[in-house]
């Protein structure tokens, strides 16, 4: 079977009904429905493909694509909610090797539809098949949850502290260089410590955030911190956490309207693309190929990362982005065939109930540990529209981060939502 018949295959097992015109329309307006019913950033100390978000971190600015580049979380509200969905996933995991994946991805009726090329092929062909849309803004509405990693209160104390200390050593130093410089790094090695020292609970914090974005380069706003719940994995973290003191675990910022930077960057890896000209991308393979290319070579990812990582974490920050959709399914195409370390699952769903098909790739965690990290896009092969992304630790049950888009789509003005 040639890679035609199994896109063909592909595209007729997960989106049957989607081969009409009005099938499709149908099916446009149940998304548009499913859109309006609900609705920080957060991380692992290894970003990821973060890009129009902004953080709850140590950091000022953007959030980060990227698999790599420290950072924490100080989260900001305190109070009772239900748990953030855990991914799951029904399906089975096919192996990857040579960049390629071998053995057939199974969907819960146990029909094999292909390996993950061929399942990017076919997301390709229906992205392709997407009408394009118009607006002179794009709005997104994301739901965030984060892995709790410091309570505000008891690290701001610690933090004070330790500044106290550091202006006595400074002047008990004075004059003396060497000895200043080994305990300013003493210093700096407490306050990762203090950053990294996991809490004795596994609590998340969950937001959402609406954000327009025009796209003529001028203006935009976001309206973050709604609906801000802390949760708890397990009834024993909720105990644990009770005879710690309860503490608070975020700051409440509720109803906080901030003007956006007009033309700030969609990926952190890529500063020279933003959001007034993605519709600039190419939309053939190769040109889309040849541009990310001199993308990556202009980029401080590629000090640190490999083309195929660059690339599956530039495409997770497009996928989720305003691209036209002869953009989306060439970058299916480009992933298509740079898709080493990559894994599909299909069968899984988001925090929303969407089922879509999974894109994993895996790296080390804060230990050094390889394969511990799962970094996680969920996309919707109806439409090839990014639904999801997930940093997911194994062995634990909550994710790291969860970055559920709910409703996207262009609009006319700030402050318009898609109808």
């Amino acid at each position: 079977m040639n890679d035609n018949d199994s896109v063909n295959e592909v595209i007729a097992t997960l989106r049957p009904d989607t081969l009409t015109e009005d099938a499709h329309r149908r099916r446009r307006s149940a998304d548009l429905a499913r859109a309006f019913q609900t609705p920080r950033v957060p991380q692992h100390t290894r970003r990821i493909f973060m890009s129009q978000r902004r953080p709850l971190y140590l950091i000022a600015g953007m959030a980060v694509a990227g698999l790599a580049a420290a950072a924490i979380i100080v989260p900001q509200v305190v109070s009772g909610g239900s748990s953030p969905s855990a991914v799951t996933a029904s399906g089975a995991s096919s192996s990857v090797s040579d960049g390629v994946t071998s053995g057939n991805v199974e969907i819960s009726t146990g029909t094999k539809i292909g390996n993950t090329r061929t399942i990017l092929l076919a997301a390709a062909k229906v992205a392709a098949e997407e009408p394009a849309g118009s607006g002179n803004v794009w709005y997104s509405r994301v739901r965030t949850a984060q892995l709790v990693r410091v309570a505000p209160g008891e690290y701001a104390a610690e933090i004070k502290k330790l500044h106290k200390e550091q202006e006595a050593k400074k002047e008990e130093l004075k004059g003396k260089p060497d000895e200043l410089n080994a305990a300013m790094k003493e210093f700096d090695k407490k306050i990762y410590q203090l950053k990294t020292t996991r809490l004795p609970y596994a609590a998340s914090l969950s937001e959402t955030t609406d954000t327009w974005r025009s796209l003529n380069g001028t203006d935009g706003r976001r309206v973050p911190n709604q609906d801000v719940k802390v949760s708890f994995a397990t009834p024993a973290d909720e105990a644990n956490w009770k005879r710690a003191g309860s503490p608070r675990l975020s700051d409440d910022a509720s109803g906080r309207i901030e003007e956006d930077l007009p033309n700030s960057v969609v990926s952190i890896a890529n500063p020279s693309l933003t959001w007034s000209n993605l519709s600039e991308l190419p939309t053939d393979k190769q040109g889309l190929k040849t541009r990310l290319e001199s993308l990556y070579a202009k980029s401080s990812a590629k000090d640190d990362k490999k083309l195929a990582d660059y690339m599956w974490q530039t495409g997770a920050d497009l996928l989720t982005a305003p691209i036209t959709p002869g953009t989306r399914a060439a970058l299916y195409q480009v992933l298509a065939d740079s898709a080493s370390g990559l894994k599909s699952q299909t069968g899984v769903t988001d925090a929303l109930g969407r089922t879509g098909v999974a894109l994993d790739t895996t790296g080390p965690d804060d230990a050094g540990e390889p394969g511990r990290i799962t970094y996680r896009l969920i996309f919707d092969p109806k439409t090839g529209k990014g639904l999801e992304l997930d940093v997911l630790e194994a062995g634990t049950a909550t994710p790291l981060l969860q970055q559920t888009f709910e409703t996207t789509g262009y609009v006319d003005d700030l402050g318009d939502t898609p109808k």
